[in-house]
């Protein structure tokens, strides 16, 4: 994304930037739903809403590194200062080490401006004192030391909490956390999946480049799939209106072919909104059969509702109900897909923000929910060999292979059954064992994605 120069920028791009870093710090709102909410009706022009984004995700990514420069000069606790006042200087920082196009005085004199009005004239010279010492001693502020405290030099020098990178290391060793940590910090391109009962990806390549994108490019991952850059309003392009592609990262692209969908089946969608890997079993069944698709939220439902109507989809079945009880409908299905409620620790490059509000008890509390879907589903799975894939954009073992071996132990009659033969090209990368895939960000440029795939055995009674 350009950078931009403090002199292009509007006065009320830098307070939007600030109100969305504010929301999400004390109301808890998603990076990504906070600045599509405030976009959406914008009259802000591309450079007012290119400045926005990037000043809210770089703050919301760096922020542990940058609170880190902030404590080494403010003689208050972050804490203790508004809202307001500490996400001023967050984004002051940010301005100052981050872009290099805005000069670091201008960077200095509008976070005072901001000061001024979001708080009084005495947090406008706290703002300007702090800024103005970190620009001197910013260069003697150096990470914890690599080889006595490696998870506290990571996390401070790849803005990660500590407790995460500890697992890492842990499970990794040091080089590929490193590339770990590193990949969570590199804004994400983005991915679209043709729809290929209206188009091809050639056809959606050619028609894009019309539309005014000049940058598309090939998936190595998924052999449908676009990249493309270019533009932050694809939803008012000429051919997402038409239903020609839906957007979809590539790892969430590997999910439902395991679940070998084809024409005429009758499938389950356990947790199925807002309906990216539903409309792709949709796409691969050629819209012929019936999808369930479950989801205990109906706003959310919604969206699956919209995305089905603007591709043209008629054999998906939306029902608001939570898969972790007694269904609605009560038959064995063919196929089911459990896309499972989880950490989202995989997605940081997309949803910075969640590496701040996880810890090891969200992953034990998740875990009991993934174990009671799995439980549930297989009673409505047909008995003669049905197939079940579970899936999370994690790659914690609570929630993924913790989870597949207690499972297998309370359910004998299911097995993990291989995966690599759905593919119609070989990955990259090798999945963990026999029948599931675990790939991490650092490995193919992916979300980070695990999947399992069971089939239940014919002869079970």
């Amino acid at each position: 994304m350009a950078q931009e120069t403090s002199q292009e920028i509007s006065k009320s791009a830098r307070q939007t930037a600030l109100q969305i870093l504010h929301a999400i710090d004390t109301k808890q709102a998603y990076t990504d739903v906070a600045l599509r909410q405030t976009l959406h009706h914008s009259t802000l022009d591309r450079r007012d809403r290119a400045f926005i984004t990037q000043c809210v995700y770089g703050v919301v990514r760096w922020q542990g590194r940058i609170d880190w420069l902030l404590q080494h000069v403010c003689h208050r606790p972050l804490d203790s200062l508004t809202p307001w006042i500490r996400n001023i200087l967050r984004l002051g920082v940010y301005q100052c080490f981050w872009m290099q196009r805005v000069p670091q005085r201008a960077a200095v004199h509008e976070a005072v401006n901001l000061a001024r009005h979001f708080g009084h004239q005495g947090t406008a010279r706290l703002v300007n004192g702090v800024l103005r010492s970190l620009l001197r001693r910013h260069s003697a502020c150096h990470p914890p030391d690599a080889a006595a405290q490696p998870a506290a030099h990571l996390a401070v020098a790849y803005s990660h909490p500590q407790w995460l990178v500890e697992r890492w290391l842990h499970r990794y060793g040091w080089e590929r956390t490193q590339a770990l940590c590193e990949m969570n910090n590199r804004p994400p391109g983005i991915t679209l999946r043709p729809n290929t009962l209206l188009t091809s990806r050639v056809a959606l390549a050619h028609r894009l480049q019309q539309e005014g994108l000049q940058h598309i490019a090939s998936s190595t991952v998924s052999p449908q799939a676009l990249i493309v850059q270019g533009t932050d309003r694809l939803d008012r392009l000429p051919s997402y209106a038409d239903g020609w592609f839906q957007v979809q990262d590539e790892g969430a692209m590997l999910v439902a072919p395991l679940c070998q969908p084809e024409p005429g089946q009758l499938m389950l969608d356990a947790c199925a909104a807002p309906g990216g890997k539903t409309t792709h079993l949709a796409q691969l069944m050629r819209d012929s059969g019936r999808i369930v698709a479950l989801d205990s939220q109906p706003g959310r439902l919604k969206l699956l509702c919209q995305n089905m109507q603007r591709l043209r989809l008629s054999c998906i079945v939306p029902i608001v109900a939570d898969a972790t009880v007694a269904l609605p409908v009560q038959q064995r299905f063919d196929r089911i897909l459990i896309d499972a409620p989880c950490s989202g620790l995989g997605v940081l490059r997309r949803h910075p923000d969640i590496k701040w509000r996880r810890s090891i008890a969200d992953l034990e509390e998740r875990r009991g929910v993934q174990l009671r879907l799995l439980h549930q589903m297989q009673q409505s799975l047909a008995r003669d060999g049905g197939l079940m894939v579970y899936s999370v954009c994690s790659n914690e073992p609570e929630e993924t292979h913790d989870v597949v071996a207690q499972f297998l132990r309370d359910h004998p009659h299911m097995r993990l059954e291989a995966i690599a033969p759905s593919y119609l090209q070989p990955l990259p990368m090798p999945s963990a064992t026999a029948g599931t895939l675990d790939l991490t960000p650092d490995q193919l440029g992916t979300e980070g994605v695990f999947v399992a795939r069971f089939r239940s055995q014919p002869d079970a009674s």
